[in-house]
């Protein structure tokens, strides 16, 4: 039983933490790009861009999500 409960504890923690969402992304921000208060994040990994209000940073992976 307790083999068990440490089993779904660590399947919880795995589904808590998403590992997957990550991927190695390293995201830079682009002082270049500033447009109506949000400021532009480029992955240097995959390639992505993503716009975010100042003071916030990407934390997925946004790799195939856009064209």
């Amino acid at each position: 039983m307790l083999l068990v409960l440490a089993l779904l504890v660590v399947f919880v923690a795995i589904l808590v933490v998403q590992p997957w969402k990550m991927r190695g992304c390293r995201w830079r921000r682009d002082t270049r790009r500033l447009a109506d208060g949000r400021v532009m994040f480029i992955c240097m990994a995959c390639g992505a861009q993503t716009a975010l209000p100042k003071g916030r940073e990407p934390k997925e992976c946004l790799a195939g999500e856009q064209p």
